[in-house]
Order: structure tokens, then C-alpha cells, then sequence
């Protein structure tokens, strides 16, 4: 009984492979000092859908620390009822087969998984593991800071119930089917994209690509924009006009000019906002 990743899922198109996304709560921080997971959800995405969602109270058999609470607010009562993680194990290493892990901040969640399953004599844990943290930073650099509910907010989810592990998950599951999307857009569509760490550097060249023949032809673009005042993500028809960089201390930002038909004026987009392009 184990946990498969064959080999060849790193070759498969994004839209092709099956992804579980999961997000744990917990007694405390460390799995090493005992801490236990008290909260588990799970949603699996096939083809951008989703196909099976999973969430239950975990019954920790330890206090949850003051500070968990804070974070959480799952209280004693709450867990009175709820199973041990071995009483739910069978159905999520199920859910694991054959998937691809999803998390946001994939190294605190998995750290906990993986304890649970090894305290109760089940195998090592093989699943390819992706970061949707790693990603964000990736796909929308320059936001400062990435706790999910910022990227969430920054990309327009609304953001329902903090920390917890249901709410979490479906927000998880909803940035990384952005994530995919706009890797697709740049023709990153295997599933070893999504393990790249030169994300950053190869959408902007790929954009900058197009940008540049557009300026050569005197083409106009199509671009989907993401606001960096609003949230919001609309689609435009450009004029190209101008493409140049500005060097801010260790920061680098390039930006497009160019008439914008549907604001009727000229404005000015940064390379790093623009989710998708194309000539037309």
C-alpha cells in the first residue's frame, strides 16, 4: 500500500494530470514537538474541475495550543465528536492516488500529513508536491507579501473563513487553477512547469516576445490585465506604443504603453499584470 508517482505524470499536460489540494489546521506549529493535525480539507481537480471534496474535525488526542486557537478558533467542544485521524485515513490516502498535492505553503501542511500517516504504520508519502505559495511568487511577482487571503483578494476570490481547513482548501484549489491558467496562456503546460523556479523570468521573456513583434507590425494586442489598484482582471484591445523598464533600488519593473481602446486613452501596463496576450 503506497502512495504512486510515476515519472511520467512530469511529461502530462497540465489539463491531463489529477491534483488534491489540502489544507490541515493544527494543535501548534511543529509535527516534531507532537503537535497533531485537528481540521482537514481536500478537493481534487480533474481537467480544472472539480470532481470530490473531503472535510472533517480531527479529533488531535492533544490540546490545541492557546495560539492555535488564535489562529483557528477550534475550541475543545468542537471536537468532541470528531474522529481520529486514523478513522478518516483510509479515505484520503484514497483521494491520493494517482494525485498530485496541492498547498499553499506545501511544506507546514505536508509535514503534518506525513506525521499522521507515519504515526498510524502507514508508508512513505510519494505524491509529486507542489507549492501554490512557490507559485504565487512566481506569477504575480511584486505583491510584497503572500499570505492566501492577499492573493486571493489581489486576484478577486473572495476570501470566506480564515484558517479553516475546508475554506482554505477551495480558496487553494482556486488560485491554483488560476496559477495553471495563465502558465497555459505562455505555453507552460506540462506539469514540470509547475515545478519550475524561473517561472518569473520565462513568462516575461515570452511576453516581451509578443510585445515586441507587436510593436515591429504595428499589430494590436488583446491582453487580460490585472489591476494592481483594484483586484480587478479585464479583457482590453491595446495599441502598442512603447515598451521600457524602470529600475526602482533591486527592483526592475517593465511596462507597456499603449492606447487602450476600451478606456479610450493611453495608459501605461506593467509586463508582470498582463495574465494573457495575443495579436489580433
Amino acid at each position: 500500500m503506497k502512495t504512486r508517482a510515476p515519472t511520467h505524470i512530469l511529461s502530462q499536460h497540465i489539463d491531463e494530470a489529477d491534483y488534491l489540494a489540502i489544507d490541515v489546521e493544527t494543535t501548534g506549529l511543529s509535527p516534531e514537538s507532537g503537535d497533531r493535525v485537528c481540521e482537514i480539507g481536500a478537493v481534487k481537480l480533474r481537467g480544472g474541475a472539480v470532481v470530490e471534496t473531503f472535510g472533517s474535525l480531527i479529533d488531535p488526542q492533544r490540546p490545541i495550543s492557546y495560539g492555535a486557537y488564535t489562529v483557528n478558533g477550534i475550541t475543545p467542544q468542537m471536537l468532541l465528536d470528531a474522529p481520529i485521524f486514523s478513522s478518516i485515513a483510509g479515505k484520503l490516502w484514497e483521494m491520493m492516488q494517482d494525485s498530485i498535492l496541492v498547498a499553499y505553503n506545501a511544506p507546514f501542511d505536508l509535514s503534518f500529513i506525513k506525521n499522521e500517516f507515519r504515526l498510524i504504520g502507514y508508508p512513505a508519502i510519494n505524491n509529486i508536491i507542489l507549492d501554490a505559495l512557490a507559485i504565487a511568487r512566481q506569477v504575480l511577482p511584486g505583491l510584497g507579501k503572500y499570505p492566501q487571503e492577499n492573493v486571493a483578494r489581489f486576484v478577486g476570490i473572495p476570501f470566506p473563513i480564515k484558517h479553516r481547513a475546508m475554506e482554505d482548501t477551495m480558496v487553494t484549489a482556486q488560485l491554483f487553477s488560476i496559477f495553471t491558467s495563465i502558465l497555459k496562456a505562455h505555453d507552460c503546460t506540462t506539469v514540470a512547469d509547475l515545478q519550475r523556479r524561473d517561472l518569473t523570468h520565462v513568462l516575461h521573456y515570452k511576453r516581451k516576445a509578443i510585445v515586441d513583434s507587436a510593436l515591429a507590425e504595428r499589430q494590436n494586442l488583446w491582453i487580460k490585465y490585472l489591476s494592481p489598484t483594484n483586484a480587478e482582471i479585464t479583457d482590453r484591445i491595446i495599441t502598442p506604443k512603447d515598451c521600457f523598464s524602470d529600475q526602482i533600488g533591486k527592483n526592475r519593473t517593465t511596462y507597456l504603453v499603449a492606447h487602450c481602446h476600451t478606456a479610450k486613452a493611453e495608459r501605461n501596463f506593467r509586463l508582470d499584470r498582463i495574465l494573457d496576450l495575443r495579436v489580433v
